[in-house]
């Protein structure tokens, strides 16, 4: 359950990239879980607090939020990285 709903996110986020905008990409990407947590906060704070796996004699938890900022990072670095070689292209041409 919890992983469709990070792959929700995932293919909404590079549906509004492709077909829309890139900045309104990286808007829905942050503004999305902001929204739910102002909305219904109780929640959206027991689903990011809810522990996968434990390591190190349980020092180290892997919660939903790990997972959520794991794939910000991978999504933020593909619009950049979109952004960059479009722009890269665009300036070659002239």
């Amino acid at each position: 359950m919890f992983l469709i709903i990070f792959i929700l996110l995932t293919l909404l986020t590079i549906l509004i990239m492709v077909y829309v905008s890139s900045a309104l990409a990286v808007l829905v990407l942050l503004l999305l879980p902001l929204a739910c947590i102002f909305l219904i906060p109780d929640t959206t704070l027991s689903f990011l607090a809810f522990r996968h796996v434990v390591f190190a004699e349980g020092n180290v938890p892997i919660n939903n939020y790990h997972i959520l900022l794991l794939f910000w990072s991978a999504l933020i670095g593909i619009i950049v990285y979109s952004e960059v070689f479009t722009w890269y292209l665009g300036k070659r041409e002239t």
